[in-house]
C-alpha cells in the first residue's frame, strides 16, 4: 500500500482543520446542554450579566404592587393566612381607585373566620375591576382538603396559577409556564388577556427581566398595604395591580435579579412576566442560532491561533484571557440594549479548537520527526538535525520529503579490496571491525554537516547541501568545501584506525573517495512500511563512477586514501581550500555510463605529504 498522493494529503488536512472547528463548536454546544455543571456555568454567568448590566428603564407604568410586608402584620393578630378583612378593604380602595385589573398572589387554600372569608369572596366576585385569584396545579403539595376549600372559594372568579418554574440544578427561576398540563392559565397570562394583550406564546419563554431607572428605586412602583388608604388615587389608576407577601422566608426565590444571596418575591416575579407579556418582549438572550454561529466562530478562531504555532504557554494566557475580554465585551453589548450573549459554548469551543489544534500538530509534528529521524538523524550533526528540522516546511509534505531539484556535494567512498577482507575474517570479528570503521567515518562526516544516506556494504553515500536546499552559490560551494574536508579528514582518520587495528591483529585498509558536485533530485522513496531518502540524477551517479575510477590512478591523496573530485567540486573549493590541498590533474575521462568525458582530479592532503605513495 502506497502513500496518498500529497495533494491528497494536503486537501485531508485542511478537512481535519474543518472537522475540528466543526466540532469544537458541537461539542461545546452539546457540553452546555448536557452537562450540568456546564449548564449551570452558563446560566449563571447569564445571570450576573442580566444583575449587573441591564439597561436602565423606567418603572414599568401599567403595573403596581401592593404588599403585606412585616409592618402590615405589626397590628394584627395573624400573619397566616393572611387577614382577608384587609384584602377586602384593599380591593375596594384600588377599584375606587379606577385600576385596570386586580391579581391577588395569595393562596386561599384554608378557611380563616367563615364571615371575614364570605366577605373576601364577595368583594372579589362583585368588585368593579376584574380580580383574578390564583390557583395551584396539580403538582402544587396541597392536601385534598386544601384544594377542596380552593376550588369552592374561588369558583366563578378568573383564576391563574402561580406555579414558577425552577431550574433542577440551582432553583432559580428563569422561564415562565405560561399553561399548566391541563391549560390553566398562568396569573400573568390572565392578566396580561385584561390588559388588552391578545396572543400569549403557548410554550414556556424565558423572562425578560423589567430594569431599573436606578440602583435604588425597584422596577415597578411597591406601595405597602397598611398605606394604601392614603396614596393619591392617580398613582394607581389605569395600572394593574398585584396584590401579594414580601415577608422574609415566604415565596421568595432565586432569579438572576438576586444578588449577594437576596431573592426576589414571587409576586415581583409575576410582574416582570406580565410586563413581558403586555410589552410583548422576548427574551435578550441570544438565540441558539446566533449562540452556534459564535460557537462556531470562535472554534475557527481558535483554530487559527492554534495554526500560528505560537509557544504553549501565549496559547495558555490567551486561551484565558480571549474569553475573558468576550465576558467584557458581553456585558458592554448587553448594556447597550444588545442581545446577552451566551458565554460558555463560545468560551468551549475557542478552548477546545486551540487544544484540539495543537494536540492534531504535535501529533503530526511528531510523526514528522519520526519521518525525519528515520531518515535523517542517525546520521547528522545536531546542528544539521536542528536546521532540517526548523526548514522542515520548505522540504516536507505529507510526513515525508517532497521530491525537489537542488544543487548540492555527494560524497561516495569504499573500503579497498574488502572482499579480500571479508574471506579473511570469521562473521563476528568482521562485522566488529566493520561497525567501528563505519562508525569513525560517520562521525567525521556529521562532524562537517554532511548527511550520511546509506550503507552499501562496505560503501558510504552522503550529501552536503540537502534536505535544505541551498539558494546562493555561496552556500553551494561551502558545501562542497565541507565535502572536501570531509574526505580528507577520512583519510586521517584511517592513520589511527590502521595503527590500532594492526596491534589487535586486524587488517589494515585504504578507501576511495569520489566527490561531486552538481543538480539531483532529491525526495523520499518508498512507502508506509520502508522508505528512504533518495539522490537520483547525473551527479550521484557520477561520484559514485569516481570513487571506482580510483582503482586506475597510482597516486594517493593520503597515505591510506584515493580522493578523486570532479571539476565543478574543485573549482567551487579552490580558492577555500589553498594551503591545506592541491590537485594533481587526471584527465577528462570517460566515465562508466556516461557518454561525454569528465575532467577530474585527485586531491592531494598537504598535511600528509609524508604519507603519500
Amino acid at each position: 500500500m502506497r502513500d496518498p498522493p500529497p495533494s491528497h494529503r494536503g486537501w485531508s488536512r485542511r478537512w481535519l482543520a474543518v472537522a475540528i472547528m466543526l466540532g469544537s463548536a458541537v461539542l461545546a454546544l452539546v457540553a452546555v446542554r448536557l452537562v450540568p455543571p456546564l449548564r449551570t456555568a452558563d446560566e449563571s454567568l447569564g445571570d450576573r450579566l442580566i444583575a449587573a448590566a441591564t439597561p436602565a428603564q423606567p418603572q414599568h407604568p401599567a403595573i403596581a404592587l401592593v404588599l403585606f410586608g412585616e409592618d402590615s402584620f405589626a397590628g394584627l393578630a395573624c400573619r397566616s393566612p393572611v387577614d382577608r378583612g384587609m384584602l377586602a378593604d384593599i380591593i375596594g380602595l384600588l377599584a375606587s381607585a379606577g385600576v385596570r385589573a386586580i391579581g391577588i398572589d395569595v393562596l386561599f387554600d384554608q378557611p380563616s373566620l367563615p364571615a371575614v372569608d364570605e366577605r373576601l369572596r364577595r368583594a372579589m366576585l362583585n368588585a368593579a375591576v376584574p380580580v383574578v385569584a390564583i390557583t395551584a396545579l396539580a403538582q402544587t403539595p396541597l392536601t385534598e382538603r386544601q384544594r377542596r376549600f380552593l376550588d369552592v372559594f374561588t369558583e366563578g372568579m378568573p383564576r391563574g396559577h402561580a406555579n414558577l418554574a425552577k431550574d433542577r440544578l440551582d432553583a432559580a427561576v428563569r422561564w415562565h409556564v405560561p399553561f399548566g398540563g391541563d391549560g390553566t392559565p398562568s396569573l400573568p397570562v390572565q392578566l396580561a388577556h385584561l390588559g388588552g394583550v391578545s396572543a400569549v406564546p403557548a410554550e414556556p419563554f424565558r423572562i425578560d427581566w423589567h430594569g431599573r431607572p436606578d440602583g435604588s428605586t425597584t422596577p415597578f412602583p411597591i406601595y405597602p398595604a397598611e398605606t394604601l388608604a392614603v396614596l393619591p388615587k392617580n398613582w394607581l389608576a389605569e395600572r394593574i395591580v398585584l396584590v401579594g407577601t414580601a415577608l422574609a422566608g415566604i415565596d421568595q426565590h432565586r432569579t438572576p435579579l438576586s444578588s449577594a444571596g437576596a431573592s426576589t418575591p414571587g409576586v415581583e416575579i409575576e410582574a416582570h412576566v406580565l410586563a413581558q407579556l403586555l410589552d410583548g418582549r422576548s427574551s435578550p438572550r441570544l438565540p441558539f442560532a446566533g449562540e452556534a454561529a459564535l460557537a462556531l466562530l470562535m472554534a475557527v478562531a481558535g483554530v487559527g491561533v492554534a495554526l500560528v504555532g505560537l509557544p504553549l504557554w501565549l496559547l495558555a494566557v490567551a486561551g484565558v484571557l480571549v474569553p475573558m475580554a468576550g465576558g467584557t465585551g458581553a456585558s458592554a453589548l448587553f448594556a447597550a440594549g444588545g442581545p446577552l450573549v451566551p458565554l460558555v459554548a463560545p468560551a468551549l469551543a475557542w478552548g477546545a479548537g486551540i487544544a484540539a489544534m495543537t494536540v492534531q500538530m504535535s501529533l503530526r509534528e511528531r510523526a514528522d520527526r519520526r519521518v525525519m529521524m528515520l531518515l535523517f538523524a542517525n546520521h547528522v550533526s545536531q546542528p544539521v538535525a536542528e536546521e532540517i528540522w526548523r526548514e522542515r516546511a520548505t522540504f516536507m509534505a505529507g510526513n515525508r520529503p517532497r521530491p525537489q531539484q537542488l544543487t548540492a556535494t555527494v560524497l561516495f567512498s569504499d573500503i579497498e579490496g574488502f572482499t579480500t577482507i571479508c574471506e579473511a575474517l570469521e562473521p563476528e570479528p568482521l562485522i566488529r571491525w566493520l561497525e567501528g570503521y563505519l562508525d569513525a567515518m560517520v562521525q567525521i562526516v556529521a562532524a562537517h554537516d554532511g548527511v550520511v544516506l546509506r550503507f552499501v556494504g562496505d560503501a558510504i553515500l552522503a550529501v552536503f547541501g540537502a534536505p535544505v536546499a541551498r539558494n546562493t552559490q555561496e552556500e553551494i560551494d561551502a558545501d562542497a568545501g565541507r565535502a572536501v574536508r570531509c574526505a580528507l579528514q577520512m583519510g586521517r582518520e584511517l592513520v589511527a584506525l590502521n595503527r590500532r587495528w594492526q596491534a589487535e591483529g586486524l587488517p589494515m585498509v585504504g578507501i576511495r573517495v569520489g566527490v561531486h558536485t552538481g543538480p539531483l533530485v532529491a525526495g523520499s522513496l518508498g512507502g508506509l512500511r520502508h522508505s528512504e531518502y533518495s539522490l537520483l540524477g547525473d551527479t550521484a551517479n557520477t561520484a559514485a563512477r569516481l570513487e571506482a575510477y580510483g582503482k586506475m590512478v597510482d597516486a594517493r591523496s593520503s597515505r591510506h586514501c584515493r580522493i578523486i573530485v570532479g571539476d565543478p567540486t574543485w573549482q567551487a573549493v579552490r580558492s577555500a581550500l589553498h594551503g591545506h590541498c592541491t590537485v594533481l590533474p587526471v584527465g577528462e575521462v570517460a566515465l562508466k555510463g556516461k557518454v561525454r568525458a569528465v575532467r577530474i582530479w585527485l586531491l592531494i592532503d598537504d598535511e600528509d605529504a609524508d604519507g603519500r605513495g
